[in-house]
């Protein structure tokens, strides 16, 4: 059977982090989806607003897609409840039609790069020892980290050195150049927050469209 390469008769509910990726693939003509619905970025921080928003975001996408056209970019461990640590977001994927897909991947930036290759750009080597970025987390660090999570400037430069050696912006969008010109000013306010040291890598968007393309042809229960 030959693999199907087109979104035209599927929804999406994604999480808003990965919007800049998914916009782009709009616009270059692969990512034709009938619809996108975002969950707003950060969430993973507020597991019960991250259940609330993306069962009713799912609720909104089966009115206008049949459950097996309806994809979900969230990664698997980006949801623990705090009230039932066995409890998955794909559980709550489930409970509203098991024939809904997700992307497979553990979180928003693993979608864009893989272990192996996280690992090779981490400057030691160990993408562990990284705190991986994206551009919609270059637009969304504040909100997660001073609104959700509630530090300050102290408690960040108390717990990202140490545990952390560096801040890697994972750059499909070039967006390295406008970080570097118009906008160091905010680079620069993220390494005085985080103590960090901050680099934008350039990676491909292959890797997502493989995942969105293995979901868009993945074989329903």
């Amino acid at each position: 059977m030959a693999r199907k390469t087109s979104f035209r008769d599927h929804c999406l509910v994604a999480c808003a982090i990965l919007q800049p990726e998914l916009s782009y693939l709009q616009e270059e003509g692969f990512l034709d989806a009938k619809k996108i619905f975002y969950i707003p970025a950060g969430l993973h921080i507020k597991t019960d607003r991250l259940e609330e928003r993306l069962t009713a975001q799912l609720q909104k996408a089966l009115k206008i897609c049949d459950p097996d056209k309806i994809i979900v970019v969230q990664g698997g461990k980006c949801f623990v409840s705090t009230e039932d640590p066995l409890r998955r977001i794909d559980d709550i994927i489930r409970e509203q039609d098991p024939r809904i897909k997700r992307v497979q991947a553990d979180y928003g930036y693993d979608m864009l790069a893989g272990k192996e290759e996280r690992n090779q750009i981490a400057a030691n080597g160990d993408e562990t020892r990284v705190l991986w970025f994206t551009p919609g987390w270059l637009r969304n660090w504040k909100t997660i980290y001073q609104r959700y999570v509630g530090w300050d400037k102290a408690d960040a430069n108390a717990n990202f050195p140490g545990f952390y050696d560096e801040i890697v912006v994972l750059d499909a969008l070039n967006v390295a150049e406008i970080y570097q010109t118009e906008k160091v000013e905010d680079i620069l306010e993220i390494f005085d927050w985080t103590g960090l040291p901050v680099r934008c890598h350039p990676i491909t968007l292959d890797r997502f469209k493989g995942l969105l393309l293995d979901a868009l042809n993945a074989e329903t229960p």
